[in-house]
């Protein structure tokens, strides 16, 4: 083996190295962030786009036809144009009739009391079913003891193999 073969070894730096590779890091994560401010822009400009889409044509024509008849109507010194007069009356209508929606809305409610407590509400453990995870973890437990090699009779009754071993010397023999 030589002595320079250490790949494995970390890469050794001078102090104005590690700065250098600081500084460049510091600029990449800026230049990250401010492009992922310019793409989150650049999408919601997007998406409102797409959101206030121009009508179709046939809308379009015939909201020019409609202005260009209003145009033609003769203009009457000291009166406002129709076009502006009908603008302010749909401006009203939406007016009133928001008005008359919250003055319906604006019923009193009335507040549910709440009833008084004497103090801490006394709790039974037995009408408290058990826990989900107690059942997982006595799951756990039941595999884990099946998985220990043991004989079918210790498995069944623990008790009365325990006697039997404990009956016959084997347990407690002194050899």
């Amino acid at each position: 083996m030589e002595a320079g073969s250490d790949s494995d070894a970390p890469e050794e730096i001078t102090t104005e190295e590690g700065i250098k590779q600081d500084e460049e890091i510091q600029k990449v994560q800026r230049e990250n962030i401010r492009r992922v401010a310019r793409e989150g822009k650049e999408r919601r400009r997007q998406w409102a786009q797409r959101k206030a889409q121009p009508k179709s044509s046939e809308e379009h024509t015939a909201e020019i036809k409609k202005m260009e008849q209003q145009q033609e109507a003769p203009y009457i010194p000291g009166m406002l144009p129709s076009n502006i007069v009908e603008a302010l009356a749909a401006r009203e209508k939406q007016t009133f009739s928001s008005d008359s929606e919250e003055e319906i809305n604006h019923k009193p409610t009335r507040r549910k009391k709440k009833l008084k407590s004497s103090g801490p509400e006394t709790v039974i453990l037995k009408d408290i079913p058990p826990a989900q995870c107690l059942q997982n973890s006595m799951e756990f437990l039941k595999r884990r003891k099946m998985q220990v090699s043991r004989s079918t009779s210790i498995l069944k009754n623990a008790n009365q193999a325990l006697r039997l071993l404990s009956s016959q010397g084997s347990l407690f023999s002194k050899s």
